[in-house]
């Protein structure tokens, strides 16, 4: 029925719907303000982050500066994912370039892998020839940078850095260190003045702190360690290499010392007729000492020096200078 009296919906409560009108009027400037300060908040922590990404970017040069490049003479292993067809095993030539399937020569000299497979990601979208492709590029032979390994190894020579990742790494690739290796010097591209030494030790935490990382074109140098010999009639014979040149001076390395090293003269040894032989730069020099005085403690202890002979003779036959020294090159090496 109608009485004649306007919907409900239309009038009822006309103050209400105002009020709500102007309040939502009221919310929407404050939105609008609000958008603003969220950006400046945004602005801000990129701002605060800046500093950690330069520190970042720093670490990146650092790395890309000892990073394993490719050059002219590698092998290279490149595959699309998902398009067999345009999988290759490519060389670098001579250029630097790679010839590659629809996109044809790419420069890749001095680029990382990864650095290589954006290039050729970006010369396949550009080209039009794939979307959104996944490239992955394998150096599978590494000729153009190597590390040279050089003294007191077993096989000496130039060895690729991509199989020779740490200091131990070399002397492996190398056949191992002779039993008269001393220190290491490393020296990196660039540095010839300010070689890396290091000094190989037993401790097992030293040795470890000692295989340190190889980069591209590193050059090691394994210095022969100082020795002295002790040869004639003692219980063991041979050389003795000293760990360090320090123990030679500050040490003050003695005839008695290498004595006990060498467990004390055999029986029948003719003490008072021990003598060392030293190098000098007039030649080869016999000294005198005796022997059981020094043992007895009647006589000073003289000092050696590195590569000294101690010659202990026997009581009934004497040997000449010469087949002593034609017997260190047989003589057994010890540590201590």
């Amino acid at each position: 029925m109608n009485s004649g009296k306007p919907p409900l919906s239309t009038f009822c409560f006309p103050g209400l719907q105002a009020a709500v009108l102007t309040l939502l009027l009221a919310m929407v400037p404050g939105t609008w303000a609000q958008s603003p300060a969220v950006t400046v908040a945004d602005d801000r922590s990129t701002t605060s982050a800046r500093p950690d990404e330069q520190s970042s970017s720093a670490v990146s040069r650092t790395e890309q500066s000892h990073k394993l490049s490719i050059g002219p003479g590698d092998e290279l292993d490149v595959s699309v994912y998902g398009v067999p067809e345009l999988s290759q095993h490519v060389r670098v030539d001579t250029s630097g370039d790679v010839h590659l399937l629809l996109i044809g020569p790419t420069h890749v000299e001095g680029l990382s892998s990864e650095e290589a497979q954006a290039v050729v990601e970006k010369q396949l979208v550009e080209g039009r020839f794939v979307k959104n492709p996944h490239v992955s590029v394998f150096l599978k032979e590494f000729t153009n940078q190597s590390v040279s390994v050089v003294g007191e190894v077993n096989k000496p020579g130039n060895y690729p850095a991509l199989t020779t990742r740490r200091l131990y790494d070399a002397f492996q690739q190398a056949g191992g260190l002779t039993p008269t290796a001393g220190k290491v010097s490393i020296t990196h591209p660039g540095q010839l003045d300010n070689p890396n030494v290091i000094t190989l030790s037993n401790d097992p935490i030293k040795s470890a702190q000692a295989n340190v990382e190889i980069m591209p074109g590193d050059a090691i140098t394994v210095s022969k360690a100082p020795i002295v010999y002790v040869m004639g009639e003692v219980t063991k014979p041979g050389g003795y290499v000293l760990d360090d040149d320090s123990n030679v001076e500050g040490s003050r390395l003695t005839v008695m010392r290498v004595m006990a090293l060498a467990s004390g003269p055999a029986h029948g040894a003719a003490l008072n007729k021990s003598c060392i032989i030293r190098r000098t730069a007039k030649g080869l020099q016999e000294l005198p000492i005796r022997l059981k005085q020094i043992m007895a403690g009647k006589a000073p202890d003289p000092p050696l020096q590195a590569e000294d002979i101690l010659y202990i003779p026997g009581g009934r036959n004497s040997t000449y200078l010469s087949t002593v020294l034609g017997t260190l090159t047989a003589a057994a090496i010890y540590r201590f």
